[in-house]
């Protein structure tokens, strides 16, 4: 194969890979993983919960007895302490030393047990709030893309106005120039044939709005087109599920509720945390620490090397200390009374937001059962329109109507319809939100 050969092999590989990108139809599902993928906003959320599961190792860590290992070396001139008789001598000399030591806490109020409880609901909470963001994100995004099939509908709708206007125009005409209708009729047939122009246009730049709107959401950059697939949604709702097991249900497992349980609790142990200022903390400790000095000397006067002076001038030390608060300006009691308030701060939060969310959920479930309702009076209205359109169009051929009381007619058909299709996403919004409320997050 020729080198033009290969090249013209890969660039209509590319193009077609291209077009492929182009041509790929989204459904609702396949826009939200898109954009759960590619969402900037959801990387502070999964920073924020390692930190937080971070912070929770650490604090099981703190249980851990604390080593240390130190070193020292110098040159003594002048008058100076000798290490080894703590005798004041006036010659120079050279020393170093060497030691380890560790300590552990015994007792502190439970303070290290609390923390590590303290931690976990910090850990949970941020698990949650991870959780509720790609909840939201998920709605978000499918308001979005019911607005892109919403507008898409309502241009459908608009252009079959349109092209049905051009047909009777013609027919019109026609009318016209053998005397069956009058020339009014004609310039209000072009009239209504230009404000439906005007209505198809706004349509266009409502979808080009809308999709802008979802791309947004999505983070769907680059030049592919986003083209929505059409999608077949049921015409009636299904049984309503009763309200207050719902939403028992709904507060088990949804992460915005949840995140506010895990703060109460996260507040209680804080008051637990602040009780432990109150009680002694028990310490103990131990070490061993060795030297090297010029001034340790033999019978000879010669410096005893220092692997003899490494091992034989060990000290080792055990001990244990007591630290009892006796008085700290009234301020572990300040920490106590502030936590309990912190308590209240999380109930009332608590207690706020289990109300929104009920009355959200009772609003939604009445939604749900009037537009269900409202869906399947709006599709009798329409079969009734279409009949009555469909005689006005017959009657305007024969010159039985003003092109005036056909666009009346012509205008509620096409009111109708657009109300249908109002009413049917509206419906099917709700339905995806029931069963995200039944535990189903229906994206995944």
């Amino acid at each position: 194969m020729s080198f033009r050969s290969v090249i013209v092999y890969f660039i209509s590989v590319f193009m077609a890979t291209d077009t492929l990108v182009a041509q790929q139809k989204w459904n609702l599902n396949q826009c939200i993983s898109y954009a759960i993928e590619n969402n900037t906003d959801l990387r502070k959320y999964e920073i924020q919960e390692k930190i937080s599961k971070e912070n929770l190792s650490q604090a099981k860590r703190n249980l851990l007895p604390g080593v240390s290992a130190s070193s020292s070396a110098g040159l003594s001139f002048g008058r100076s302490v000798d290490p080894n008789t703590n005798d004041i001598v006036n010659t120079g000399f050279f020393n170093n030393t060497y030691g380890i030591s560790s300590s552990v806490t015994i007792f502190d109020g439970f303070r290290l047990q609390n923390r590590i409880q303290y931690e976990k609901f910090r850990k949970k909470a941020s698990e949650y709030n991870r959780l509720n963001a790609i909840d939201d994100l998920a709605f978000s995004v499918m308001n979005a893309y019911f607005d892109v099939v919403y507008y898409k509908g309502m241009l459908e709708i608009a252009g079959e106005q349109v092209e049905t206007s051009k047909l009777n125009l013609k027919a019109t005409e026609k009318q016209v120039s053998v005397g069956l209708m009058a020339k009014s009729d004609l310039l209000e047939m072009k009239a209504n044939l230009e404000m439906e122009e005007l209505r198809r246009i706004q349509m266009e730049n409502n979808l080009k709005s809308a999709t802008l709107t979802l791309r947004q959401s999505m983070n769907l950059s680059g030049n592919p087109e986003l083209d929505i697939e059409e999608e077949n949604y049921p015409s009636i709702s299904g049984n309503i599920p009763e309200r207050e097991q719902l939403f028992g249900a709904f507060t088990e497992w949804s992460p915005y509720y949840q995140s506010f349980v895990s703060q109460l609790k996260v507040s209680e142990k804080g008051l637990s945390i602040s009780r432990s200022e109150l009680y002694p903390t028990i310490d103990a400790g131990g070490s061993i620490n060795t030297g090297y000095s010029e001034t340790y000397k033999d019978n000879m006067g010669d410096v005893i090397g220092f692997s003899y002076q490494f091992k034989n001038n060990k000290s080792q030390y055990l001990g244990a200390s007591v630290s009892i608060p006796v008085f700290s300006k009234w301020n572990s009691r300040s920490n106590i009374k502030q936590a309990k308030l912190e308590i209240e701060l999380a109930k009332t939060r608590l207690e706020n937001e289990r109300q929104k969310l009920y009355f959200e959920m009772s609003q939604n479930l009445n939604d749900l059962e009037a537009l269900g309702k409202e869906y399947l009076q709006y599709e009798k209205q329409k079969e009734a329109d279409l009949l009555a359109y469909q005689t006005a169009e017959k009657k305007l051929e024969q010159g039985l109507i003003s092109a005036i009381d056909f666009y009346v007619v012509k205008n509620r058909y096409a009111n109708t319809t657009s109300q249908v299709l109002r009413a049917k996403l509206q419906l099917e919004i709700k339905r995806k939100t029931l069963d995200f409320y039944s535990g189903e997050r229906f994206w995944e």
